[in-house]
């Protein structure tokens, strides 16, 4: 047995050694195959012992390695068509480009110890993907090791095959830098694969002279990204920029979530010009002892701003007179800003803005219709600090025309308290939907081309999806984020654009993870609370500014057992929440002690509570079993960790009633607003992130017996061939 299997080798490999061996084909932008070759591959068969053995395996990798990179060569000269700052003081820097199947890192880091950057769905160092480099003391060389993270204690280990290739490597005083690349799925278990959603970018930086001895890091953190964004920039046109910015606004240190109003006029400009892109103005100074100070490391309060068109108004005067206000507060702005409902900016959290495509354009300037614009900006100040702020958008435009024009759509569930997420719950889903009777009343006949989509959602969110719905079929997904992070809101380009048709459905689905809230969730802008939007950029312009659905104010009592408020009809309920007007100031004849009954915020006062506080006050009259109880009181006393509870208020709240609504440009009901089921068609199979994600390891038992170790020899013997082979 043993003697054929010997043969049987030879032959196999005999044979291997007569084929013809493929040249490799380089991707442009794409560095020729790294010409270094191992003499073995390093294998560990006892993960628990992997941490031990890390320094011996760095030794033979360097050993073993035919070291083809010198200090001379300090750069590739690659185009990074992205750079990124990792860390808050500017000493991480990290650049890249990526083709087809590759992706290519600089790393810029203050350090004279080793260098670490890895990959990983959550933003600790367990079961990550990891890339340790240094320069060698001695001789000047650069070094690398794949690593990974252990599933326990997060300890980097080395992988049993070295997926990442070096390109150069230095160091001077202050800093070493580091380019390597890899491919974006090796297909390796112990590999993160590299794809579209978002990634948690980790880095640390050892002690000097660490070099591959992997002591304990002297600084570490992590920064969310998206590694194979289309790289956007301006073209060579010229181009001016309109600075939209609030004046030194102090916010109070007791308001937790602020929104600040302002309205602006538009530039003088002598002819239409085309807005082509955004970048923001963060400029928040905290307040210490009474003088605003500029901190380095001092974090802005500034949550996400949204700037507005304003419908033409015959009233010149009045807006004339608000342009040269300071703002106001937003629950309190006058009505008639109420036109100022079609955004062209909208910029949240860990976002560096957004050029738009070189043949797409927004009209800026009275020439263009538009005179005067709402800035909208919310601040999310949970820390209670004080702090002077001069915070904006830069506005950047040509007098060059672009062949079309554009506008931003905002879609998903209307931001109301009645968008209720329960705790305790690994996924849960919302939804909200742009029904087929608004862009068949509002689109042109050959539709409108999607080109670019802001996915927004706050804290426990962890997927947000745009689906696409044309007639009785799902179409694949307009835009998704299948690993969201709320610190990081860049836009994301539509690959191609998406043809999006008169009478197409378009649903905005999120998903949260709440396992760690005690209490209920309710929709709003405060941090606390929760979102769920789709800020779409499209061409050709239309009158369509919004398109949401909400649960019917009936519908969403009945969910939860309840019947009957004193005082309160769900007429009257249901008309407040629809009305534009300021819901915080709302009182029921049923008036109460907030604070004897612990109604009251532990942190800062809730700038814009969107109904939470009505919600509050209502008292329930039916049925009998929760009478005089107040809605709020009947909710966090449900059994939210009971799936039988669960599961049926999530798909009576998805899949039941919405009410629809259809909004125009000037303020107006594109269709009177409708209440409908929600839309049937063949839904496409669904699409989880961990799909994508590759299981970790499982190494054989040593263990077996002589039998079965006879049984699978054959096999292995195979498998060994069939690597041979595959590695030549």
């Amino acid at each position: 047995m043993y003697i054929q299997t010997i043969l049987t080798l030879s032959v196999i490999l005999l044979c291997d050694a007569k084929l013809p061996k493929s040249k490799p084909y380089n991707q442009p932008n794409e560095l020729p195959l790294n010409p270094t070759e191992y003499s073995q591959a390093i294998r560990l068969l006892q993960p628990e012992l992997k941490n031990e053995k890390t320094s011996r395996i760095v030794d033979q990798y360097v050993r073993h390695r035919r070291e083809v990179f010198y200090p001379n060569l300090y750069d590739s000269g690659l185009n990074w068509t992205h750079s990124e700052t990792l860390d808050q003081n500017g000493d991480v820097v990290l650049k890249w480009t990526s083709s087809q199947t590759d992706i290519m890192f600089r790393v810029e880091a203050r350090t004279l110890g080793y260098v670490g950057l890895g990959f990983n769905w959550e933003s600790n160092m367990k079961g990550a993907d990891l890339v340790i480099g240094w320069i060698d003391d001695d001789s000047g060389r650069a070094q690398i090791l794949d690593c990974h993270g252990l599933e326990v204690e997060g300890k980097p280990v080395a992988d049993e095959v070295q997926n990442y290739e070096l390109i150069s490597g230095h160091q001077n005083r202050t800093h070493t830098t580091i380019e390597f690349r890899r491919l974006l799925n090796t297909k390796d278990n112990q590999d993160f694969v590299i794809g579209d959603d978002t990634t948690q970018v980790l880095y640390a930086l050892g002690p000097p002279g660490s070099d591959g001895q992997l002591p304990k890091h002297v600084d570490s953190g992590s920064r969310p990204l998206r590694l194979l964004q289309p790289f956007t920039s301006p073209n060579s046109a010229p181009q001016m920029h309109w600075d939209v910015t609030i004046n030194n606004l102090s916010i109070p240190h007791d308001m937790a979530t602020l929104f600040w109003c302002k309205i602006f006029k538009v530039p003088d400009l002598p002819k239409k010009h085309h807005i082509v892109g955004y970048l923001p103005l963060i400029d928040s100074r905290p307040i210490r002892n009474g003088v605003p100070v500029v901190e380095k490391n001092s974090l802005s309060p500034v949550h996400h701003m949204v700037l507005y068109e304003c419908a033409v108004d015959p009233d010149e005067y009045s807006w004339n007179e608000w342009a040269e206000s300071v703002g106001y507060f937003g629950p309190n702005r006058p009505s008639e800003w109420a036109i100022c409902a079609t955004p062209i900016a909208a910029w949240a959290m860990g976002s560096k803005g957004e050029f738009l495509p070189h043949n797409v354009g927004i009209p800026l300037g009275e020439k263009g219709g538009i005179s005067f614009y709402m800035l909208e900006i919310h601040y999310d100040n949970q820390a209670l600090h004080e702090v002077l702020d001069s915070s904006g958008i830069r506005i950047l435009h040509t007098p060059t025309l672009r062949q079309h024009e554009a506008a931003l759509l905002g879609a998903g569930v209307g931001v109301s308290a009645l968008h209720l997420i329960p705790p305790k719950q690994r996924q849960y889903r919302t939804v909200g939907i742009c029904s087929s009777e608004c862009t068949n009343s509002t689109l042109p006949d050959t539709g409108i081309n999607i080109v670019s989509v802001l996915l927004h959602a706050h804290g426990t969110a962890r997927k947000i999806s745009l689906k696409h719905v044309r007639g009785q079929q799902e179409l694949s997904v307009i835009s998704e984020e299948n690993s969201y992070d709320a610190r990081y809101q860049q836009s994301r380009v539509v690959p191609g654009g998406r043809q999006f048709l008169k009478g197409d459905i378009m649903i905005t689905e999120c998903t949260y993870d709440t396992t760690a809230r005690d209490k209920p969730i309710l929709g709003g802008y405060s941090t606390s609370q929760e979102m769920c939007l789709s800020f779409v950029l499209y061409y050709p312009r239309t009158e369509l500014a919004g398109c949401y659905s909400m649960t019917p104010v009936d519908e969403f009592f009945e969910t939860f057992g309840v019947k009957e408020f004193y005082f309160m009809s769900m007429i009257k309920i249901q008309n407040l929440f629809l009305s534009s007007g300021n819901l915080e100031n709302i009182t029921s004849p049923w008036e109460f002690d907030m604070k004897s009954r612990n109604y009251v915020e532990e942190t800062g006062l809730q700038g814009d509570d969107q109904g939470v506080r009505l919600l509050k006050s209502l008292v329930i009259k039916n049925p009998a079993e929760f009478r005089n109880k107040s809605f709020m009181a009947h909710l966090n006393e449900m059994q939210w960790s009971e799936p039988l509870l669960t599961e049926p208020i999530e798909q009576r709240l998805y899949r039941g009633l919405h009410m629809m609504f259809c909004k125009k440009q000037d303020d107006s009901w594109g269709i009177p607003i409708q209440i409908q089921a929600y839309p049937t068609y063949n839904a496409l199979p669904s699409n989880d992130v961990s799909e994508k994600h590759y299981k970790r390891v499982r190494l054989p038992s040593v263990t077996t017996a002589s039998g079965s170790h006879r049984s699978h020899i054959w096999p292995a013997v195979l498998a060994i061939c069939l690597t041979v082979i595959v590695a030549r």
